[in-house]
Parts: structure tokens; C-alpha cells; sequence
């Protein structure tokens, strides 16, 4: 029998079948090996590359756009020209009162944020339904792992006198508190919730901010379970007694001073602040610190 050989087939001929028969060979094609990639330097380079454009600016907005049980998110970035008043980004129409004369401007000419001089400058909000932020009201929409409070932003003091405020809905006068996010006269974030109005369930970090520099803060309260205090992004936890809902109170939304009084102002500066009516699980806090840390140089 003669032996068969095989034969390149060229374009528009057809395949005889000894070119196909038992014993033809089999062209197999060797496995592609994609280079290896240093995917720390990669994602380095894609970080740097997307700042320079802008697209990591949005990206960053975004993951707080995506914050579940956002509430209001005001990252000084979108202001009314006529009035200074700064708008909420996250939909609900939630706009923020400019008070006194601070300036809005860019660090490194990339992130806005907003520049108070804690003699009189803030921004506020009435009292409405959807402030009133309980960690049991809720359950309506929200289930009960979901249910909590969790604000803050990023942060910058020039001094710590007075423990100035950054963002609260706390009224010691006529006991109208609700929660209170702020820092210590040594620079540490202190956090607390009222049960009452006129009860304090607090807790300080460990951590301290330095004066001239951003931090990270965040305030967070899980009902009958914790409150927490963050920066940067240590976490310091409270378990002892934690009440069951927070007290519906009747103060005013305020960041840069505690609410409805001329007291405890914030010498320094504010951006990307949020307020969720949900306690925003720890790795979900680590990557929003992680997600904009470049943005501030930390």
C-alpha cells in the first residue's frame, strides 16, 4: 500500500480525502504564554495615568455616589455661584446653607473642597424627615443588618481649639441631640449618639490627626450593637450599652459647628461629605479611605 503524505492545501483547493485519512498529521499549535505583568506597577501606572485625565476623580466620586442608604453627599464641588450654597450630589435635593463668608477652592488644584475659618462660617440644613436618622425608623425600606447611621469625610484642621465640629445634628440646649461627629482638642475623632436627647454614648480613637494635614474621618453607629470612631482608617470600637435607635431631635444639620449655636466652629476645611442611614460595613469604610487617599496626599 503506497504510503500517504500530507499536503498543503492551498486557498480555494479542496481536501481530497487521503489528506484526511488515518495516520495524516495533526497540526497542533504550541500554548500561548502571555507575559507576566508587576501588577502593583501596572495598577500604579493605570492610577496615575486616569489622575492626569480626570477619570480617576470621577471613579472616586462614584464609590460614594454608590454608598448604600446615602442620605446626602455634598463634595463642595458643585456650589450655586449666587449664593455659596452647596449642592447635594446625591439626588435627594438635599442643599446645604452657606454661612458667613468661607471660600470654596481645590487641593492641588484637582479636589474641591471648602475653606471655613471658625469665626463664623458653616454650612446647614434644616430639620426634615429624612434627617432623622434613628437606626430602628428605618426598618421600612431597610433590613435590620442594614440599619444604622454612618457620615463623614475628608478633613483638615488648622487648630483644634475648642473641639471643633464637622458634621452633627446635636443640640445640648433644650436636649435635642442625635449624633455628632468631631474633633478633640489633642486631634483625635470623637463620635456620639443620643438616645434620649440628652444621653451621650460615645467613642474616641486612638489615632490623631495632626494640624495641616487631611484625615479621613467617620462616624458610625450599629443599634444595640456599636459605635465607631475612624481615621485614616484606624477603627475604634464601642460595645458597652449601645442604645437601640437614636433620638429623633429637632436641630438643624450642620457641618463646621454644632448645630444651631455659634460654638465649637471648625478652623479648617471639608470635602466629600456624606451621610448613609446605614452602618457601612468595615471594608466598605477601609475602601473609601483606600479609593481617595491620593486625592489628599495621604
Amino acid at each position: 500500500m503506497a504510503s500517504v503524505t500530507a499536503r498543503r492545501v492551498g486557498p480555494g483547493r479542496k481536501h481530497k480525502d487521503r489528506d484526511q485519512g488515518p495516520g495524516a498529521p495533526v497540526f497542533i499549535p504550541p500554548p500561548v504564554t502571555l507575559p507576566q505583568k508587576n501588577e502593583s506597577l501596572d495598577r500604579r501606572i493605570r492610577n496615575i495615568e486616569a489622575l492626569g485625565n480626570g477619570v480617576f476623580l470621577g471613579n472616586v466620586l462614584a464609590s460614594y455616589l454608590e454608598l448604600p442608604g446615602l442620605v446626602g453627599f455634598w463634595p463642595m464641588s458643585s456650589v450655586q455661584r449666587s449664593t455659596g450654597n452647596a449642592y447635594d450630589l446625591s439626588g435627594q435635593g438635599r442643599t446645604l446653607t452657606y454661612n458667613g463668608n468661607p471660600a470654596y477652592t481645590f487641593h492641588n488644584g484637582l479636589v474641591a473642597y471648602i475653606d471655613l475659618d471658625g469665626t463664623g462660617d458653616f454650612l446647614s440644613r434644616a430639620d426634615e424627615t429624612d434627617l432623622d436618622i434613628t437606626g430602628d425608623g428605618e426598618s421600612a425600606v431597610y433590613t435590620s443588618g442594614a440599619a444604622g447611621l454612618t457620615i463623614g469625610g475628608w478633613f483638615w484642621a488648622d487648630a483644634f481649639t475648642g473641639d471643633p465640629v464637622l458634621i452633627n445634628k446635636w443640640l445640648p440646649t433644650g436636649n435635642q441631640k442625635s449624633y455628632l461627629l468631631h474633633f478633640t482638642t489633642t486631634g483625635a475623632v470623637k463620635f456620639a449618639v443620643s438616645s434620649t436627647g440628652a444621653d451621650d454614648f460615645t467613642i474616641t480613637t486612638t489615632t490623631v490627626a495632626t494640624t495641616g494635614t487631611w484625615a479621613f474621618c467617620v462616624g458610625r453607629y450599629i443599634p444595640s450593637t456599636s459605635i465607631a470612631a475612624v481615621i485614616n482608617p484606624d477603627t475604634t470600637t464601642n460595645i458597652t450599652s449601645i442604645p437601640a435607635s437614636i433620638f429623633n431631635s429637632t436641630a438643624s444639620l450642620n457641618i463646621g459647628r454644632l448645630s444651631d449655636t455659634n460654638s465649637n466652629l471648625l478652623n479648617g476645611r471639608a470635602a466629600l461629605c456624606f451621610l448613609c442611614a446605614n452602618s457601612l460595613g468595615d471594608d466598605l469604610i477601609s475602601s473609601l479611605f483606600q479609593s481617595s487617599r491620593v486625592l489628599f496626599s495621604v
